[in-house]
């Protein structure tokens, strides 16, 4: 994201975190036409609605009288915070949709919503998927090969994770006629021509049964009986096992679909000439079978052929070939193609939810079908209400080496005890280490980030932080003095609107982590601080974290191990504080901008004032901007993963979230700078139902930016003699054939012939300059401040009043609080090295800016037990709690101990799992440590609210002292939150009946 590369020494295209989630409460539950022009959505049949997965009131009149016999089934796929949900109907049940799997990954630090792609195989009892956090869609490296891989059994809804590693991107998996199924995984980047993996699994067994590698990009992979059919340069091509490849024609424009037909034949989607055309491959020749408006034709897989769907014109007979009118493109297709799925989107789409992060989504696993039945062009929509994430693709899948390759579990086998020697340690080169308590970041409301950005791009952001802000124990500063405005190559300044944008895509206006809400605070943003892909299944990769930092994922100068870092007080604020961030990240933006001007790369007459015109500067900060002349070769210019040329993304794309912000489910469709115009035109909702920022002012009957983009984005526009394309050439040549830094664009383009103001935006300040910094608006109650009940009181941090909250009364340190990471042993790895288990836990361990004087910690329940009940995941994911109270404090008591309550706080939020606690009496003079536990479940006892909770009354002696841990349970898992609050020993004389324990 927030990259400039500035030096000799190419650096590869950054990574971004956080993706903004997919909002709106606009997303009504609708049918096909929620995809379609306003025209075609009045025109549509009015829908039916239902509940429960159930589409038809009267499935023989919408499905036919033999729909009860039929071995048609429909599969779709859709994701959000809860997982990749893998929907299925089976028209024999009256096509009534349920989830079959909820794909996901254990302890992945707060990454929002997920994504991902599915195909149905050819028997049609499995679908292959490919699933990933949505923030992976910012990274090249992890677009290319940082996604998972599993295969679902359909009937028995059994999922086996086949792989890891592997490529988003629409094309991917790939399905043919029988049950192999083909998953990618490509390195080709911005600096050497790259290849492709094509990995097969058998779906039956979930066992890899093939792997090839093709030199260069290869899209739209299908795998047959000899081997694969897809693109590569603009052909199409046929690879044998050994990697080869054949041409069998060249085509006549960018393609976005395959479909294997009947008698050996190849149906091919492709745009040309501003329209979808559907070409047919026969073995001998290429023939156009017919056209739909660009964006309108679907192209499916179908038993015994394949499918056309859409708004299609010219489709005669043709063998194998079944075609279906729809108002739109459909999402997906029954295998039979008896039901057209139009959409299927979760709700917790419609609008940023009161509950993201530490509490679970609200609305997440409510997933809006709407769908068509061919037979009758009935349309319905249904809501399909989802099972919490039961079948775990990861429960046998132990944690992976930096370099992805497995390890197994051998501590049973070798006997492993806790004296084997050599732990291996983790770190991170990141300025600003994670889990200190003194850097927690503000969550910031909306209100709040708008109101930034509209004063720093104007140079305005004069406020005044004051030392040891947010409790960073930092110097006072003023973030428009620590990262002053940069002053634009042609004048003018940023329109507040790209901005927004860029954070919106960016982070989703998050300064914390996604674990907080406004109000909170948190462990600051961090994008893949241990450089293991923000993955709890992968060991820390010591020194390679990407070190992206807060709302504006600022990445230069907050590496340690790179040239020219901050000075700590810098570091500090972009990392805890949104304001400095947002002017940081401002800095880069401009920067690049400059570097550009540099270049002589303009859009459009250049000027500054028009947010059209900053679509290459957004290109260059999210993947960087080469610009030194004296390295490459000369090559200089925009790297190849953001051109809108790049096969990556269907060529056939419309304009990110113009019909719907269904788009934002998918958005690895688009290219960085598309998304960001999508998000400048169409902002994403709070959790308040409110626009989170302000649109531009468009121009009086002009296009709007996404579509101003999206009209003139023609691959040719970004080829030229700087990238060795020919932008005369046929439609269907690759636009840049070495896909290598030769395609590095370095141009200009030109949408509104110098006509700016006919056609740009400008810019639309919400918040007049100078104005003051707006109130948070929080998303829960702060918690107390003070009041504890009286005894001992143990914090949960050693400077109490080094928080986010403002919290500044807490005087009294009465005992230690402890955290102990992992199970303080280690283990030894096949090859005879030695791992730490307190390697994985940390990376599971997150700070709030909630509960009893504004800091609570928290982790997740995970699988364990006692005994013969232990799993093996304690081991990776443990993290216990001490809370100790000082020998010297407590009472003296001599043999006969004396009584005290014992109060644990719960916070309000982040507090959900059932947690055992074990008190160890102390010294009482018979020379047996007692222990007394108990178990909670602590959102029944904080039932939403800021409680302290009397766990009841025990006889103690000095050196007593209370743990807690998130693995004393079998079946957990890893979804429900575990907060380690302060504890209070409180000294009586009267035997008080809690939950747990009721005095001796």
């Amino acid at each position: 994201m927030a990259l400039t590369t500035f030096g000799r020494a190419r650096r590869s295209p950054r990574r971004t975190a956080r993706i903004a989630l997919m909002t709106s409460a606009a997303l009504a539950a609708s049918v096909l036409t929620s995809t379609v022009s306003a025209q075609s959505a009045a025109a549509a049949p009015k829908a039916e609605s239902h509940t429960g997965g159930r589409l038809f009131s009267t499935p023989d009149t919408a499905l036919g009288t033999g729909w009860r016999t039929s071995s048609d089934r429909a599969v779709t796929g859709t994701g959000d915070s809860a997982g990749f949900h893998i929907l299925v109907a089976d028209e024999s049940k009256s096509f009534t949709y349920r989830e079959v799997a909820d794909l996901t990954q254990d302890g992945l630090d707060g990454i929002g919503p997920w994504t991902g792609y599915v195909c149905q195989s050819g028997s049609g009892r499995y679908a292959a998927a490919v699933y990933a956090p949505s923030t992976a869609v910012n990274t090249p490296s992890l677009m290319q090969h940082g996604g998972f891989a599993a295969v679902v059994d359909l009937d028995t809804g059994k999922v086996t994770q086949v792989a890891t590693g592997v490529q988003l991107a629409y094309f991917s998996p790939g399905c043919g006629t029988g049950d192999t199924v083909t998953f990618t995984r490509t390195t080709v980047g911005d600096s050497a021509k790259g290849t492709t993996t094509l990995l097969d699994i058998d779906a039956r067994t979930g066992k890899r049964v093939g792997k090839t590698t093709v030199d260069g990009q290869f899209t739209n992979p299908v795998p047959t009986a000899d081997g694969h059919v897809g693109v590569l340069g603009g052909r199409l091509v046929e690879v044998a096992a050994g990697g080869t490849t054949s041409t069998l024609t060249k085509l006549p424009g960018r393609a976005f679909a395959l479909a294997p037909s009947a008698d050996g034949a190849l149906d091919v989607a492709v745009v040309a000439g501003g329209q979808d055309v559907l070409q047919r491959w026969t073995g001998e020749k290429l023939t156009k079978l017919g056209t739909a408006p660009l964006g309108k034709l679907g192209l499916f897989a179908r038993q015994g052929g394949d499918l056309v769907a859409g708004v299609v014109s010219g489709v005669g007979s043709a063998p194998g070939l079944l075609k279906k009118s729809a108002p739109d493109k459909p999402l997906s297709a029954s295998r039979e193609g008896h039901l057209l799925t139009a959409s299927a989107a979760s709700r917790e789409m419609r609008g940023m939810t009161s509950k993201i992060g530490s509490t679970g989504g609200e609305g997440a696993g409510v997933i809006d079908v709407s769908a068509l039945a061919t037979a009758s062009d009935t349309t319905s929509a249904t809501e399909v209400t989802t099972a919490a994430a039961a079948a775990d693709t990861a429960d046998d899948v132990e944690p992976l080496s930096s370099d992805g390759t497995q390890e197994k579990n051998v501590l049973a086998a070798q006997g492993v005890t806790p004296t084997d020697p050599n732990p291996q340690t983790h770190y991170s080169n990141c300025l600003v280490k994670r889990d200190d308590v003194n850097a927690q970041a503000l969550q910031p409301s909306t209100n709040m980030v708008e109101w930034a950005v509209d004063q720093a791009v104007h140079g305005d952001l004069n406020i005044t932080r004051p030392a040891n802000y947010l409790g960073t124990e930092s110097e006072a500063y003023n973030p428009e003095s620590l990262f002053p405005r940069v002053a634009l190559t042609g004048g003018g300044t940023v329109p507040a609107q790209v901005m927004l944008g860029i954070l919106a895509q960016e982070s989703n206006f998050k300064q914390a982590s996604w674990h907080s809400v406004p109000g909170d605070g948190g462990n600051p943003l961090t994008g893949d601080y241990y450089g293991n892909a923000d993955s709890i299944h992968y060991y820390p990769n010591n020194g390679a974290a990407d070190c992206g930092y807060g709302i504006a994922q600022v990445t230069a100068g907050m590496n340690e191990a790179k040239p020219d870092p901050y000075e700590p007080t810098q570091a500090y604020a972009i990392a805890t504080d949104y304001a400095a961030n947002i002017a940081a990240g401002l800095q880069i933006l401009s920067k690049t901008w400059n570097q550009l001007k540099g270049l002589g790369m303009n859009v459009n007459t250049g000027n500054s004032a028009y947010v059209e015109n900053w679509s290459m500067a957004l290109w260059g900060y999210n993947s960087g901007v080469y610009s030194d002349t004296s390295a490459n070769g000369g090559q200089v210019g925009l790297g190849w993963f953001n051109n809108p040329a790049n096969p990556i993304y269907p060529a056939d794309r419309l304009p990110f979230l113009r019909a719907s912000y269904d788009d934002a489910s998918h958005p690895a469709d688009w290219p960085y700078e598309e998304k960001v115009m999508g998000w400048i035109e169409t902002p994403q909702m709070t959790y308040n139902a409110q626009a989170s920022y302000t649109r531009p002012l468009f121009p009086t009957g002009g296009s709007l930016p996404a579509e101003q983009l999206y009209l003139n984005t023609d691959y040719r526009a970004y080829c030229g003699s700087s990238n060795d394309c020919d932008p005369n050439a046929a439609t269907g040549t690759d636009p840049c054939p070495a896909e290598n830094e030769t395609c590095w664009f370095d141009g200009s383009v030109n949408w509104g012939a110098g006509q700016d103001s006919a056609t740009g935006s400008t810019e639309n300040l919400a918040y007049s300059l100078g104005s003051g910094e707006p109130a948070l608006d929080r998303q829960y109650d702060a918690g107390p401040c003070g009041g504890a009940p009286s005894g001992l009181l143990i914090d949960d941090v050693p400077k109490p009043n080094d928080n986010t909250q403002g919290c500044t009364d807490s005087t009294r340190i009465d005992g230690k609080f402890n955290l102990q990471l992992g199970d303080n042993f280690t283990y030894q790895r096949p090859d005879g090295s030695w791992r730490a288990t307190g390697d994985i836990a940390p990376i599971d361990l997150h700070q709030l800016g909630a509960g009893y004087d504004g800091h609570v910690w928290f982790t997740h329940t995970y699988a364990g037990g006692n005994g013969s009940a232990a799993s093996a995941a304690d081991l990776w994911h443990k993290v216990s709690a001490t809370w100790t109270p000082y020998p010297e404090l407590m009472a003296q008591s001599g043999t006969t101990g004396v009584l005290y309550n014992i109060y644990v706080h719960l916070p309000n939020h982040g507090a959900q799992g059932k947690v055992a606690y074990n008190v160890h009496v102390g010294n009482s003079g018979q020379g047996v440590a007692e222990l007394h536990s108990c178990s909670i479940t602590q959102q029944t006892w904080s039932g939403g609210k800021d409680t302290w909770l009397s766990l009841g009354t025990l006889r103690l002696w000095e050196g007593a002292y209370m743990q807690a841990d998130n693995t004393s349970f079998a079946g957990a898992t890893g979804d429900l939150d575990v907060a380690y609050d302060a504890a209070v020993f409180q000294p009586t004389t009267t035997a008080a009946t809690g939950p747990c324990f009721t005095g001796s």
